[in-house]
């Protein structure tokens, strides 16, 4: 069914048989009108919920697995938690009723020492028994109960997928059909306005798309290591980067987009064609390389994450949009993206007695404030 929406979804796109040398030119040669770009964008976005819907589709066998094991592994922990119940029960109607302590006259009625040592030890195996039962009685109504969470987690979960699947499926085909009335309506163009739409998907997807992922994934590489720039020569921190507690307890790192740009710089030769601006609570980072033109929308904002059973905050950047030599991705695209690649900043490294407390976005500025642990 859902192989068959997607062929249905492509058809008018695979239906191109003539190339166009130029991708989507600023006039068209035969009108002299602006190009279709919104219908390449709708096009891009048709392509881009496709993919969402294919990882949508993993997602859900994946969790069906999982619930399936979970169930396999729920059925056979409930069954230890029973045997572990009834010997449990068992050793504590022992001890309510007495039992236990009638044991202990043996110690007294032995009539030689030899006689209490081996009772003493037999009195002592029962005890360890005893333990091992109501040990076995908890781990198991532990691990049932984990077992459950794990289990109703990917239930939930699975409920999500599904109805993401629902929301993209609709959102495809709306666009899709969108799409089939532009097309009929431009009869002339229509199979070269097709294979342009081809053709600027393939761009994206063979050229495009690895793209971001490398910029993205060599980004993050070097934010783990930002710290580097607030601190000097055997990590003494530069005054002219950080204030020492400049209002208290608290102290204000500053780095301007100058500074950002020569460090990624440093650290990697292919940020000479990504450049960064810092804005009033924006990041704006635009580049092109061999004729493919990037441009990356977001934010830094302060967020928590669970590390160790505790929560640490740390520097999130969150992606509010990405563009493709003009053409709007999706959130579908930015989502995956951001799952994939953490491009967070983390300063605690810089110091494990600092604390972030605050980011904030200037012109040309970003500033953060820490505080300090005791």
């Amino acid at each position: 069914m859902r192989v068959k929406m997607r062929k249905w979804a492509f058809l008018g796109l695979l239906l191109a048989v003539v190339y166009i040398p130029v991708l989507y030119p600023a006039y068209s040669a035969e009108t002299g009108q602006p190009s279709n770009k919104e219908l390449l964008q709708k096009g891009l976005t048709i392509f881009e919920i496709d993919q969402e819907l294919q990882r949508i589709e993993a997602q859900e066998t994946e969790l069906q697995s999982q619930i399936a094991s979970a169930e396999n592994n729920l059925a056979s922990a409930e069954a230890a938690s029973r045997e572990a119940r009834v010997h449990a029960a068992k050793v504590i109607r022992a001890y309510y009723m007495g039992d236990r302590d009638s044991l202990w006259t043996l110690l007294f009625a032995a009539r030689s020492f030899s006689d209490g040592l081996a009772t003493l030890e037999y009195l002592q195996m029962i005890i360890r028994n005893d333990k091992l039962a109501l040990g076995r009685h908890q781990e198991a109504w532990k691990q049932q109960s984990q077992i459950k969470q794990s289990l109703d987690a990917a239930s939930a979960s699975l409920q999500q997928a599904k109805q993401r699947y629902i929301e993209q499926r609709a959102k495809l085909m709306a666009l899709q059909d969108e799409v089939d009335r532009q097309l009929a309506s431009q009869e002339v163009q229509a199979v070269s306005l097709q294979q342009q739409m081809l053709d600027l998907n393939r761009l994206w997807y063979e050229q495009g798309l690895p793209q971001f992922k490398t910029y993205f994934r060599e980004l993050a590489r070097a934010m783990q290591d930002l710290p580097e720039i607030m601190s000097g020569k055997n990590g003494a921190i530069q005054s002219n980067k950080i204030s020492l507690f400049d209002n208290g307890l608290h102290s204000t790192f500053q780095l301007t987009d100058a500074e950002l740009n020569d460090y990624l710089r440093s650290k990697n030769t292919m940020f000479q064609n990504l450049t960064f601006h810092f804005l009033q609570d924006q990041v704006i980072a635009s580049g092109s390389h061999e004729g493919i033109e990037l441009s990356v929308k977001g934010t830094y904002m302060l967020a928590t994450k669970e590390t160790g059973g505790s929560k640490k905050p740390y520097i999130r950047f969150r992606i509010d949009e990405l563009q493709f030599n003009g053409f709007l991705l999706p959130d579908t695209t930015v989502e995956s993206l951001e799952k994939e690649i953490d491009l967070s900043i983390y300063p605690e490294k810089l110091a494990p007695y600092l604390q972030v407390t605050e980011v904030k976005l200037e012109e040309g500025k970003l500033k953060i404030i820490f505080k300090l642990l005791f």
